[in-house]
């Protein structure tokens, strides 16, 4: 054990990030990380791209309808790699390397165990859950071919994220960044070949994410299987242990809980989207207004995730620093990291939102270009949708702080107020007033309140944190 605490004390990469300078380490991690989580919106967007061009709107409605099942693969992915990694950031800051060798190890165990339960429960309770979310008679032929093959691939939409974060943790973002993208760019290349020149439709697109995600996931493995990496997966440090098991848990709980109940969101957003346009929208190409709108909401989604997920990206980059500084005790580095993740989150949000309010047909049309309807319909969906976030850098900064810091329940609670607590409601009562627009409107609203309260308790909390 001598010689492996030496190698990782005197690995350059861990101890700059006690060392450089705040913004040069933080853009440093952000960047890669940006660039992962835009070229991780790729899974989506060009499967819907693809689907649009290649079997059209039912199609999209189709991939939309089984959002909240991949939502929830991933929120099991996130519990583990996210509470994992914290973990993971804070004992390498206390220079505890066995441990954190130990729980980077029970991590990867966790995923795995993860990714089984999902398969299993996912295949047995599929066809109900996607009647339940509001699939109509023509969309459940669809959404369950999609489904069935997306479920074969479970174990590598948790490996490759989950274990992501360890890398990026180890001072290599840009290798992070790399995986992500060998596994996006193949997931463009095979959508291209198995929709647009083999037509296999629907399922096409299913087996391009799968196949490119077992790409991904061999990528992410043969990075722990290297010599040169500090921390690697080693069969001796695999036996779960539960002191580590319920740290893990419950520190990755406020993320998963976030996406759980993003998933039960988008599961209540489709049923509503149903419900409220077939009340309010005409039959138009053979598609009720429910599926119409559950298409626009797909669209609509997969250019929100342009803006949220660089933003993401950017926040969680500044995750490792703030948790190995934290558990060093450098106060200032802190507050700095913290500083600077917030004001450029801002200025990345007001242009990106501008840019969109303001060319919004522009970025709509391509999933659609032959139905001026649909083009319509999700051009005003969207423009509501997001007519309040930059609101919602502040609610995401303050709660990637506080899961950086280990104070996980305070980081669950803000997640909770915009997934749970303030949202759903709002998604319940909002359309008995304003129709089909008050579904797209609860969103905007939840992510301004959200925001109030996260300024509030990250100011009590940095009082607790004095620069020295």
């Amino acid at each position: 054990m001598g010689v492996f605490m030496e190698e990782v004390i005197n690995n350059k990469k861990l101890n700059a990030m006690g060392t450089a300078s705040i913004p040069k380490i933080v853009m440093q991690f952000s960047v890669p990380a940006i660039i992962s989580m835009l070229v991780e919106a790729l899974y989506n967007i060009v499967d819907r791209y693809f689907v649009g061009q290649g079997v059209g709107s039912l199609g999209i409605g189709g991939i939309t309808i089984c959002f909240p099942i991949a939502l929830f693969i991933m929120a099991m992915s996130m519990m583990v790699g996210v509470g994992g990694n914290t973990l993971f950031a804070i004992r390498l800051g206390e220079r505890k390397y066995q441990q954190a060798a130990i729980i980077l190890n029970n991590s990867f165990v966790m995923l795995i165990i993860m990714a089984v339960s999902s398969f299993v429960l996912g295949q047995i309770f599929m066809v109900p859950l996607l009647k339940l979310f509001g699939a109509s008679d023509q969309l459940l032929p669809v959404a369950s071919s999609y489904m069935r093959i997306i479920l074969c691939g479970a174990i590598f939409q948790t490996i490759v994220p989950g274990m992501n974060h360890f890398i990026r943790s180890m001072g290599h973002p840009k290798t992070a960044m790399t995986r992500v993208m060998i596994g996006a760019g193949s997931n463009v290349i095979l959508d291209w070949l198995f929709i647009m020149k083999l037509h296999w439709g629907i399922e096409g697109a299913a087996w391009a994410t799968v196949l490119s995600q077992l790409i991904g996931g061999l990528a992410v493995m043969q990075f722990f299987m290297k010599k040169t990496t500090p921390i690697k997966v080693n069969r001796r440090f695999m036996k779960l242990r539960l002191p580590y098991v319920r740290k893990i848990l419950i520190l990755g709980l406020p993320p998963s809980i976030m996406q759980i109940s993003n998933s039960l969101l988008n599961a209540i957003m489709a049923r509503s989207l149903t419900t409220y346009g077939d009340l309010d929208l005409q039959v138009v190409n053979g598609m009720g207004g429910g599926d119409q709108a559950i298409s626009a909401f797909g669209i609509l989604m997969s250019i929100v995730s342009i803006i949220i997920l660089p933003l993401m990206g950017f926040v969680t980059g500044s995750q490792p620093i703030i948790g190995y500084n934290y558990g060093a005790r450098y106060n200032n580095r802190v507050r700095d990291a913290l500083k600077f993740t917030m004001l450029y989150a801002l200025a990345f949000i007001i242009v990106a939102w501008l840019l969109v309010m303001t060319n919004t047909l522009s970025f709509v049309a391509p999933f659609v270009p032959n139905d001026k309807n649909m083009q319509e319909l999700t051009c005003k969906a969207l423009r509501t949708f997001i007519c309040m976030m930059p609101f919602v850098p502040l609610g995401m900064v303050s709660g990637n702080f506080f899961q950086g810091t280990g104070k996980a329940w305070r980081s669950m609670f803000l997640n909770a107020c915009r997934q749970i607590i303030l949202l759903i409601p709002f998604l319940l009562i909002m359309p008995r007033f304003f129709g089909l627009r008050g579904v797209f409107m609860a969103q905007p609203i939840a992510d301004c309140v959200t925001a109030f309260i996260a300024m509030i308790m990250l100011r009590a909390e940095l009082k607790k944190i004095p620069r020295i």
